[in-house]
């Protein structure tokens, strides 16, 4: 299976956020404010596909910050600053999605998968109103990736998101995953053949 979507960026360069860590470093505020508003929506992003439900994307995007207000003394400089990030939204991804197992519990199905302006995709219509079964179909799809993903085990559903979604290369995904570059395409191919699967009959209806 193919890319999901484009790339996520945050559009700013090694030397700001360089200088951006020191400030954090010293508790300057207005660099909190600056990162939350640079990194925000990928991390709610990468939290909503991990876990398929807002309401604990936006948790888990609450805690991410937390902790970087927290523990950005820790931060040594041996990856960037949004590589960090990325590992802490998968970290804190992962317990809330073992809590929830544990409980027996299995997050809502989410309508959306990627960004626009309030952190959710956007399905560019074939105009500006499309038609009614235009739209349906649209959800109708939306609705079946989501809940594709979610049916991945956790480690190919954060290697399919961080490469697929959020444009990472191999390299940086298994530096924020902790483990060799194999095993990354491993659980890449391995997700994607298996989205392939859940999602044959759009295939074979023409709507993917």
């Amino acid at each position: 299976m193919g890319e999901l979507t484009g790339s996520i960026s945050s559009g700013v360069s090694f030397e700001e956020t360089d200088s951006l860590v020191v400030r954090l470093k010293e508790r300057d505020e207005a660099a909190f404010a600056q990162v939350f508003h640079l990194y925000k929506d990928l991390v709610f992003t990468v939290s909503l596909n991990m876990l398929a439900d807002k309401s604990e994307a936006m948790d888990v995007t609450q805690e991410v910050f937390l902790t970087l207000y927290q523990k950005i003394h820790q931060f040594r400089g041996e990856c960037s600053l949004k590589t960090w990030l990325y590992r802490v939204t998968l970290n804190q991804a992962a317990n809330r999605n073992r809590w929830w197992k544990r409980r027996f519990r299995r997050g809502n199905i989410s309508l959306n998968l990627s960004l626009n302006g309030d952190g959710h995709k956007k399905v560019n219509p074939v105009s500006d109103q499309p038609r009614p079964d235009r739209q349906v179909l649209s959800l109708e799809i939306r609705k079946a990736l989501q809940r594709s993903l979610d049916q991945l085990p956790f480690e190919q559903r954060s290697a399919v998101t961080l490469r697929d979604l959020c444009g990472l290369s191999y390299e940086e995904i298994a530096g924020v995953s902790g483990v060799q570059i194999g095993t990354v395409k491993s659980r890449i191919a391995r997700g994607r053949e298996k989205l392939k699967e859940l999602l044959k009959p759009y295939r074979e209806r023409g709507a993917l």
